[in-house]
């Protein structure tokens, strides 16, 4: 990672965790599914299969019960999660176009999340299920097939499937819950849709070692 790309993240963990600060108050952050330990100041969420625990003085984000450290742009996606100054519950799916604020997105979108998820694992039927029930998705057969992940406890995610006809291949859309500009902004959106199909990868939050990478 470049000097400067990195300066960037640093920069933009620096600000959500700032805007976190103020907020750190038990109910709020019981909305939002999260829980404060009052011994420590620790913070627990889950992300996906994953739990995360955050403390905010002195600032460190592990992963649970591993304890190793989260990469940065996970991180930045935690503080933005628990910062969020709406807390709504998502009541269903949308598509990325449905979103007016990203058209001028849409492509870039396409290529970092549903081509390469249909490039890649969601090529096959089997290979979808495969990752979705690693990664602790619920799973609706049919066809479509309907992939739900709980990426955060008010934030989700459904990768659909649809097989090949004689006029188009087999392809995966990633859809988002309904409350996600609530949350998130787009960008945030957007990475977030990146990660989740990192993880179906079989990428986890972890750190590398001796470098934060994206």
């Amino acid at each position: 990672m470049s000097a400067t790309r990195q300066d960037h993240y640093l920069a933009a963990r620096e600000a959500a965790l700032e805007r976190l600060k103020p907020g750190l108050d038990a109910e709020r952050l019981q909305k939002l599914g999260a829980s404060l330990n009052p011994e420590d100041g620790t913070i627990g969420i889950q992300v996906l299969r994953w739990r995360v625990q955050v403390r905010p003085e002195p600032y460190a984000m592990h992963l649970l019960p591993e304890g190793g450290e989260v990469q940065i742009v996970w991180q930045i996606l935690v503080l933005d999660y628990l910062g969020a100054e709406r807390v709504t519950a998502p009541t269903g799916f949308v598509s990325f176009a449905d979103f007016a604020e990203g058209r001028s997105y849409q492509q870039a979108f396409e290529g970092r999340a549903n081509a390469r998820l249909s490039r890649g694992v969601g090529r096959t039927r089997e290979g979808l299920l495969q990752a979705a029930r690693a990664l602790g998705g619920t799973v609706a057969e049919g066809d479509p097939l309907r992939c739900m992940f709980r990426f955060f406890p008010l934030v989700e995610f459904q990768v659909v499937r649809s097989e090949a006809d004689e006029d188009f291949p087999a392809s995966c859309s990633v859809l988002f819950s309904d409350n996600m500009l609530d949350i998130f902004s787009l960008e945030d959106g957007i990475v977030a849709a990146e990660r989740l199909v990192s993880a179906l990868e079989g990428k986890t939050p972890a750190a590398r070692a001796g470098a934060e990478r994206p």
